[in-house]
């Protein structure tokens, strides 16, 4: 049989596959892998230090247009959206610290019990992303679940920002543009450094770019587009509470935003030909169904409160309550207080050195353009690309980034993670706002723009976003030898460093073996009923409920204000001994302060040693 003439089958250009370009980019990936090894077995950060020069050159290259074609792209940006997460969530033989200790603790009792106990009160319990689908991975893959969270789940996530690319391209109709801006959404810490080790949102996220992209098709099919909507926006709702709330309040703030925006050329119209109220109404849903469907929506809003209100005893549903609550009760009393403000208190915080400082200066510029950038389009919008939905969901999180300085209640979550939610649909305005910036310093000196200028323009642009990438990382602040803040980079320097706050980061953000160990030894040795106090300043004190499986409603903090300790057992960790630090947990800002642990001693008897294991023991008082 010939398929001679037959030109439905694309043929794979193995010459492309095979060129210069290619092979360069996809040998960034595999020195990530190798230099976390380093790292980790050998304490050496040159190849990792190396991956992040060389991505942060490709960021140049694109932006001057040398080396890599247009084409190559999409490839280009999961290929660096890749190494960043893996250069970060492959350090270490254990999980990474943040929510995942919480969600690591939830995923083990279900492969532990062999099945999912839907009435345990707690956030984590409630979404499937965690209870469902890492159990499952670790029975598929037979990989231990440290794994699943370290090298699965966030080779899923980095396929998000290949989805975002779509839809800036498809926005923007741009291709540099939408590089650029996708540029600058992995370049933020917080998608490397928070999400892609928070598996609820990094989940939730894959599921949202799909839906961004399905209400934006223009092509397919109403039956299929419908179909896979519900699929999808079902998936994100059992994904992650916070991020699937946020959407579904912006799905009814874009369909607001359509009903008093579409009709403004059409009010002659109505008032010419004096049609009825009901018959403006009629029109008006009938032009908001074309993008975003008022069946879809509703439910949406149905299934994502039924979810939560039945799930976990409704624990996530009444914490989404007690926020809203507390956000109206305190929007007239408590606004703009850096107090009361995570988004504030990050903005007007004193840095601790220049480099500090500079970082901070960055991120406020690319928040700066994206105001720019967002109000000059919806001025112009008959003069761009944009579509009305999109430009809905745009004007949407910008509000909710502003709405996130008056009070931390209404950001729902961290404002990292909030700012790099929002540049789903915002991070191309920051592209356009630099252009604007741009345009107006040619302008003021009577030059004339031209696409010539443009170019350069996006130039300087790709420089600006390569420094920032290079300061989000770390790299600079190893090579400066300045206050580092990257565990993947400058493991070494935290261990010699003598800054307080430094070392704090460092003891904060890490599982040591030697509490691990003391952690596992408790749970198998204590009497079950007593109380543990624990030591461990990592959040979740993963030493205590991920190893030692000890009951968390068992375990008790202490701190240098405490005035008594009561009978039980006292963890002292590898922060405290080693380190000499404790931690102090504060709700209202969800930060930590550090204190010298030495300060405990007077309240604690070291004679009643029953464990030491060199940098960890445990006491019985």
């Amino acid at each position: 049989m010939s398929d001679e003439g037959n030109s439905d089958f694309d043929l794979i250009d193995i010459g492309e596959i095979l060129s210069l370009p290619v092979l360069f980019l996809s040998l960034i990936p595999i020195f990530t892998i190798i230099g976390t090894y380093l790292v980790n077995f050998h304490h050496n950060n040159i190849l990792l230090m190396l991956v992040i020069f060389l991505i942060a050159i490709v960021g140049l290259l694109i932006g001057f247009d040398k080396f890599i074609p247009p084409k190559l792209y999409p490839f280009t940006i999961w290929i660096l959206s890749i190494s960043l997460i893996w250069h970060r969530t492959l350090v270490s033989q254990y999980i990474n610290v943040c929510d995942i200790v919480g969600e690591y603790y939830f995923a083990d009792l279900v492969i532990k019990n062999s099945f999912w106990d839907w009435t345990l009160v707690g956030n984590y319990n409630s979404v499937l992303s965690i209870v469902m689908l890492a159990p499952i991975y670790n029975q598929i893959c037979n990989l231990d679940l440290t794994w699943v969270f370290k090298i699965i789940f966030p080779s899923l996530y980095s396929l998000v920002p290949l989805g975002v690319f779509s839809v800036f391209l498809n926005e923007t109709k741009n291709s540099k543009v939408a590089f650029l801006s996708s540029f600058l959404f992995i370049s933020i810490a917080p998608f490397y450094g928070e999400v892609a080790i928070i598996t609820k949102q990094s989940t939730a996220e894959l599921f949202f770019v799909i839906l961004l992209l399905l209400i934006l098709n223009k092509t397919m099919s109403k039956a299929k587009r419908s179909t896979l909507l519900i699929i999808f926006a079902d998936s994100l709702i059992v994904s992650h509470y916070g991020t699937s709330y946020l959407f579904m309040i912006s799905l009814l703030f874009v369909l607001f935003f359509l009903y008093f925006t579409e009709p403004q050329n059409k009010l002659r119209k109505i008032f010419h030909f004096k049609l009825k109220k009901e018959d403006l109404i009629s029109n008006n849903f009938n032009i908001i169904n074309k993008y975003v469907s008022i069946n879809f929506i509703l439910l949406y809003v149905i299934f994502a409160i039924l979810w939560y209100m039945y799930i976990s005893n409704s624990s996530t549903f009444i914490n989404a309550v007690l926020i809203g609550k507390f956000a109206v009760n305190s929007i007239f009393s408590e606004y703009f207080n850096p107090e009361d403000s995570r988004g504030l208190y990050t903005i007007m915080r004193g840095e601790v050195s220049t480099l500090w400082f500079i970082t901070k200066i960055f991120y406020l510029i690319t928040q700066f353009f994206i105001l720019v950038g967002l109000v000059k389009t919806l001025f112009n919008y008959k003069r761009t690309n944009f579509s009305k939905v999109y430009l809905g969901f745009s004007l949407y999180y910008l509000l909710l980034l502003i709405a996130s300085l008056i009070h931390s209640s209404f950001s729902v979550m961290d404002p990292r993670r909030l700012y790099q939610l929002s540049l789903f649909t915002l991070a191309p305005f920051s592209i356009m706002g630099s252009l604007i910036a741009c345009r107006i310093t040619y302008v003021s000196f009577n030059l004339l723009w031209t696409t010539k200028c443009e170019t350069n323009s996006l130039k300087l642009v790709s420089v600006f976003l390569t420094i920032f990438l290079l300061l989000n990382t770390g790299f600079i602040f190893e090579i400066s030898n300045d206050h580092v803040s990257s565990n993947s980079l400058s493991q070494e320097s935290f261990r010699i460093t003598n800054n307080f706050d430094d070392k704090a980061r460092f003891y904060g953000s890490t599982i040591f073996t030697q509490n691990v160990f003391s952690g596992k030894w408790l749970g198998t040795n204590m009497n079950k009923n007593q109380t543990v106090y624990r030591g461990d300043v990592v959040q979740g004190f993963p030493s205590l409920t991920i190893y030692g499986n000890i009951d968390p409603k068992n375990i008790l903090g202490f701190s240098n204000k405490s005035t008594n300790i009561d009978p039980g057992y006292v963890q002292l960790s590898y922060a405290n001994i080693v380190g000499n630090f404790g931690s102090i947990w504060f709700n209202d800002l969800q930060i930590r302060e550090y204190y010298n642990f030495s300060d405990l001693y007077p309240l604690i008897d070291i004679k009643n040693r029953i464990y030491d294991n060199g940098g960890s023991e445990i006491l019985l008082d």
